[in-house]
């Protein structure tokens, strides 16, 4: 009966995984379903909706527990229907409904008390920083469709609608949900809320920057330099992996931010590669951390020591993720945060102090975090069959496809 209930239960699995890949590469065909509801209006989306399915095939290859397959399997559900909703309430709804099954996996899967102040602060964040959308959109938008959502806003509106979308960027002052969020969740809850439900706030910001002018931008490029200069700092200091691992998406998503709002053509589009390669770096780093946490017990820097010991092959992967996470070269990251940093020294002189720090710092928490699980005795035992599955990913944090845009 066991094995019965079992083998339906990968069936249903690789069905909808199969549907969800199908439904994807829809998007290229430049349609759409339902009488607009699901509209397909940009291939950005559906690069993105491509590394969301990607990041379910990778759970569903590593993860064991079956009701955590099934909550992953309703997040990516409702985050593909987000990226291709064609409506500003349908993309509200979609936005706030991949919340509730977070909310059971922290809740039901999470191993300590402090899982209820998380879901506190989680609820708190969303929900509060969400209410001025719905209010700036009863009170002015009287139609509905992104078909028709081209024009300019006033300042204070563009920051009203973005404040919904900037905590789950998240930008610094916002960003206080996501440690505690990711210290208190699952291994693939993790790689879901870091690779995926992220990408939701910069797709909002990325609709909503639309009706952004030239003006007004010191806002947004203080929030995404203070993201990613004092996140890269209190990585630094910090002991716990999982910990260091969230506050180092919010400085790459710090970086999105400055992208997006940068008012170039080339910067829009690398910003979706930023979110691509932090996508595909931070499910790895989450998954490898996670390993260590099932191996060793602990989440301490200190206490993961010696791994190159008794598994090259996995030491191997995690040393590309880790330099992937630092923008070094070959990796998809470097390619676009090296556009970017063109652009801001042709504009802002003074925003390469800023980058020059950044990256320093990024850089340096990176080799030691690294240095730290590779050298030391033996501790355990680790089967290399496991890192197998990360393979794919490790493809796509440095596939060949951006030499493209050089040649």
């Amino acid at each position: 009966m066991f094995f019965f209930f079992l083998f339906w239960l990968v069936f249903l699995i690789f069905f909808f995984f199969v549907f969800l890949s199908i439904f994807v590469l829809f998007g290229f065909l430049d349609c759409s379903w339902l009488g607009g509801f699901i509209f397909f209006d940009s291939f950005n989306y559906v690069f993105l909706s491509f590394l969301s399915v990607f990041v379910l095939g990778f759970i569903c290859l590593s993860e064991l527990v079956s009701g955590l397959i099934f909550y992953s399997c309703l997040i990516i559900l409702f985050s593909v229907f987000f990226f291709y909703s064609g409506s500003l309430v349908v993309f509200y709804i979609f936005y706030e409904l991949t919340m509730i099954p977070v909310l059971f996996c922290l809740l039901g899967f999470g191993r300590q008390v402090e899982k209820i102040s998380a879901c506190y602060y989680l609820i708190f964040y969303t929900l509060f920083f969400g209410m001025p959308y719905l209010f700036v959109y009863s009170r002015v938008f009287c139609f509905f469709d992104f078909v028709y959502y081209d024009f300019f806003m006033s300042f204070e509106l563009v920051f009203f609608l973005g404040m919904c979308f900037l905590v789950k960027f998240p930008v610094y002052f916002l960003h206080v949900w996501l440690p505690k969020v990711h210290v208190e969740s699952p291994t693939s809850t993790s790689m879901i809320l870091a690779g995926v439900m992220l990408k939701l706030g910069g797709v909002g910001f990325y609709r909503i920057s639309g009706s952004l002018n030239n003006f007004s931008l010191e806002l947004f490029f203080f929030l995404s330099l203070v993201s990613m200069v004092f996140c890269s700092f209190i990585c630094i200091v910090q002991s716990d992996c999982k910990s260091l691992a969230a506050y180092s998406s919010v400085c790459h998503m710090g970086f999105v931010l400055l992208s997006e709002v940068s008012m170039l053509y080339y910067g829009k589009s690398m910003s979706l590669v930023m979110m691509l390669s932090h996508g595909y770096t931070s499910v790895l780093m989450f998954y490898f951390i996670g390993e260590f946490y099932h191996i060793a017990d602990s989440r301490l820097v200190y206490y993961l020591r010696g791994y190159f010991n008794i598994s090259v092959l996995f030491s191997l992967f995690f040393g590309l993720t880790m330099v992937s996470n630092f923008g070094f070269p070959v990796s998809i990251s470097f390619f676009s945060e090296y556009l970017m940093l063109n652009w801001i020294g042709s504009i802002f002189y003074f925003g390469i102090f800023f980058l020059f720090v950044y990256y320093l710092a990024s850089f340096y928490y990176s080799i030691y975090v690294l240095v730290c699980f590779l050298i030391g005795g033996k501790v355990s035992f680790i089967y290399d069959g496991r890192s197998i599955v990360c393979l794919p990913m490790i493809f796509m944090a440095y596939n060949f496809f951006w030499f493209v845009f050089i040649i």
